[in-house]
């Protein structure tokens, strides 16, 4: 693979199956079935911590299987559930994580307001520029601060280059759904208007992730700055944190 460049695929064109087979059957991918997506978030090599907290895509299609592979196999006991209220009426089943012992907590992690539909938010992403991501998240920041002190997704210790490479792995996590996405959206991919920006919302361009960095870094002092300056965690509180991932103990 040429560096990150075959996650730049856009959505609209399908990857080579034997590449998402090899990545999906790999580190730092999981298998839940009916699950999209699923990996653990990327901590220092240092860690023996690998899947402490594991995040994925749509969770309505779990199978029984799954439910069991996420209660009994992994050992899950908390989902937090980042979905605005908006999308789980919309896309999302309660009853699909109804799952004995995992509690299920719902913390949406941006508002969307009643009257802004797909369009609107898919027009931000026009052009060939990464700074409709960077509002994007700049805005998750922002509203999602409740969500965030709920969960913490800490990445202690790891390069930009390996964060963004995390980021840009959805692609291919994705790929598995890619046609019935497709089909979803098609009303808006198939917009004169809005096609090239509903291609680009529903990419995950690695350039849009170190945008989203260097904007964390210049206007919220870094993830540390951040968890201490907006959400209200002590320098104390952090440094657990830090420990609490990166420590060498399993």
């Amino acid at each position: 693979m040429d560096g990150l460049a075959v996650l730049e695929t856009s959505v609209l064109e399908p990857l080579d199956p034997a590449f998402v087979e090899k990545t999906l059957s790999a580190p730092p991918f999981y298998q839940i079935e009916g699950v999209l997506n699923v990996r653990n978030i990327p901590l220092p090599p240092t860690t023996s911590k690998r899947g402490l907290i594991l995040r994925s895509g749509e969770t309505n299609h779990i199978s029984s299987l799954g439910r069991t592979k996420i209660s009994q196999d992994l050992g899950i006991i908390k989902i937090f559930d980042l979905r605005s209220d908006k999308e789980r009426a919309k896309f999302g089943s309660d009853s699909a994580l109804n799952i004995p012992n995992v509690e299920v907590i719902c913390v949406p992690a941006r508002t969307v307001e009643p009257k802004e539909d797909l369009k609107t938010i898919f027009g931000r992403f026009g052009g060939t520029g990464d700074q409709g991501f960077v509002d994007a998240y700049r805005a998750i920041l922002e509203q999602g601060k409740r969500a965030f002190r709920g969960i913490f997704e800490f990445l202690a210790g790891v390069s930009d280059e390996e964060i963004m490479r995390d980021y840009a792995l959805t692609r291919v996590g994705a790929e598995p759904m890619r046609e019935a996405t497709v089909v979803r959206f098609a009303e808006l991919l198939q917009d004169p208007d809005r096609a090239e920006s509903a291609a680009n919302a529903l990419g995950c361009r690695p350039s849009a992730m170190r945008a989203t960095l260097a904007m964390l870094r210049e206007e919220y002092g870094g993830a540390a700055g951040y968890l201490k300056n907006h959400l209200g965690f002590s320098g104390d509180d952090v440094g657990r944190m830090v420990r609490n991932l990166t420590s060498g103990r399993a």
